[in-house]
């Protein structure tokens, strides 16, 4: 197993997220916390990202063996730029905890049947997989409001970071 892999989808994932975060810079407030129709399940494109950032910091909290008391609501966040401010707390938090794993912190298991529950690196990947379908949902509802965030598929995001992920190193994306 390669660490730098999961580097690489961290940092991914990061990158993704501040595309989305990027378009919707650009649209009002009201359509920003507007209920959507159809509703995937989080009323709002702000639901839909809070929910993203929730689970982003849940499960960091829990792979870091930390106290999860605290679930992030919607309405905490009064616009876009609130949101980006925690998002941003979270991308170095998680590149923090990035820093410090190594191939056999990843092969761990955790929580509360660390012996034959899900290991370390199979949290990380649905972590991101969890991103993606989310963002996805984002997009549809910022390219309908005539803002889409462009792709952010994973092969460009390996063309626009050609370094220094690829040298096995991670830095802030």
């Amino acid at each position: 197993m390669d660490k730098s892999v999961f580097s690489t989808l961290i940092a991914y994932n990061f990158w993704a997220n501040g595309r989305i975060l990027a378009a919707c810079e650009r649209i009002s407030a009201d359509e920003f916390t507007r209920q959507v129709r159809p509703d995937p399940g989080w009323g709002s494109l702000r639901g839909i990202l809070v929910h993203t950032l929730d689970a982003e910091y849940g499960w960091r909290s829990i792979l870091q063996s930390n106290d999860v008391d605290t679930i992030l609501e919607a309405a905490d966040f009064a616009d876009v730029a609130a949101l980006n401010t925690r998002w941003e707390v979270e991308r170095d938090a998680w590149l923090a905890y990035d820093a410090g794993l190594s191939v056999n912190s990843l092969n761990a298991g955790y929580a509360d049947d660390p012996q034959h529950g899900p290991r370390v690196w199979q949290t990380i990947v649905h972590v991101v997989n969890h991103g993606t379908q989310h963002r996805g949902e984002a997009a549809a509802i910022l390219t309908g409001y005539g803002q889409s965030p462009g792709e952010f598929d994973f092969d460009l995001f390996l063309k626009e970071n050609s370094q220094p992920w690829n040298r096995g190193s991670l830095t802030r994306p």
